[in-house]
């Protein structure tokens, strides 16, 4: 009876993702729930949280009261040390993430505190606190796929020809976690399986659109670390470690975004053009040319997204690739 409630609330899932996708109707609806831990502009983080989520309360009693999985290797272990693998393995391909995000800065020889943002086919973006390398990856599948996307879903396509093929392990990792997710949900309580559930899902978007400092990521890390602590009989010192490390990682990415930002200025570095750049609209302190690139500076008298925005309506008819700085502070002066 327990098995069959949750199959049922897992088929409801996976048909109002498909819903989704069909229609507008629930768009500003699903995007208010989601957004406090999946920050999503657009509804295709949405799909993909119901899509998962469902999947996996569907299938999980399936390995849970299969005879082969029960009298197998597999079936000798507990689910905590599934947990732990995939904790583990989700750790890596965050910080590989970021190595990436890293690599593509020096190899445009740009400071790593600066938004990528790569304008054709269409504008996409991609920084160390919000990453999108694997996202793009994803974006490749459905482009030579021919896979239908609504247009208002972002693929990150454009960053793709910038972002070295090795991210393309996300296309292992993704079902690797999946599968590690089910194996780790046996035996348990179902409001555990409930938490984990919903941990694994918002890490496997996490890991897709955000990397390893958005809020997916955290609230995934959080439920993940938060159910692998938990002893018999629970005690709340048992999620002092986990709460810990999220706290940690917290702090990190708000050491990230205002270590690297400048209160006074943005540059905006356009990556292998020659000549003036035209910034109609905008006040330019200062333009000049640095190894083929022309660094443009202009004064934060808005914040960063209005600067991001900005820019990237100006220069993307004519400019394929700039980097801009951050300034975390300007959310608060404005």
């Amino acid at each position: 009876m327990r098995i069959g409630r949750l199959s049922i609330i897992g088929l409801v899932m996976i048909g109002f993702s498909l819903l989704l996708i069909s229609v507008n109707f629930f768009d500003k609806i699903i995007l208010d729930i989601t957004y406090p831990f999946l920050m999503g502009s657009s509804k295709g983080k949405s799909i993909i949280f119901f899509m998962v989520f469902g999947l996996i309360l569907l299938v999980s009693p399936s390995i849970q009261n299969s005879n082969l999985i029960k009298n197998s290797r597999i079936g000798s272990k507990s689910g905590n040390y599934y947990l732990k693998i995939l904790i583990i393995l989700v750790f890596i391909t965050y910080v590989i993430g970021l190595i990436i995000e890293i690599w593509i800065r020096l190899k445009f020889g740009v400071s790593i505190f600066t938004t990528f943002v790569s304008t054709t086919p269409s504008v996409s973006t991609s920084s160390l606190i919000h990453s999108h390398v694997y996202k793009s990856m994803l974006g490749i599948l459905i482009n030579d796929t021919g896979i239908y996307v609504p247009s208002n879903i972002h693929t990150a396509i454009s960053i793709a020809q910038y972002v070295p093929k090795f991210a393309m392990i996300i296309f292992i990792v993704f079902p690797s976690v999946f599968i590690l997710g089910l194996l780790s949900v046996r035996d348990r309580p179902d409001i555990q399986k409930i938490i984990l559930i919903f941990s694994i899902t918002t890490t496997l978007i996490g890991m897709l659109d955000g990397g390893l400092f958005s809020a997916p990521a955290l609230v995934g890390l959080a439920g993940l670390m938060g159910i692998f602590s938990i002893k018999k009989p629970f005690k709340p010192k048992n999620l002092i470690k986990p709460s810990s490390i999220i706290i940690l990682l917290l702090i990190i990415r708000i050491f990230i975004s205002f270590s690297g930002s400048s209160p006074d200025v943005y540059e905006i570095t356009v990556i292998d053009v020659k000549g003036n750049i035209d910034m109609p609209g905008i006040n330019v302190l200062n333009e000049k040319s640095v190894n083929n690139n022309i660094i443009i500076t202009i004064y934060s008298k808005i914040n960063e997204y209005e600067a991001l925005n900005d820019s990237s309506n100006i220069l993307k008819s004519k400019y394929p690739l700039f980097f801009i700085s951050w300034n975390s502070y300007s959310f608060f002066s404005r």
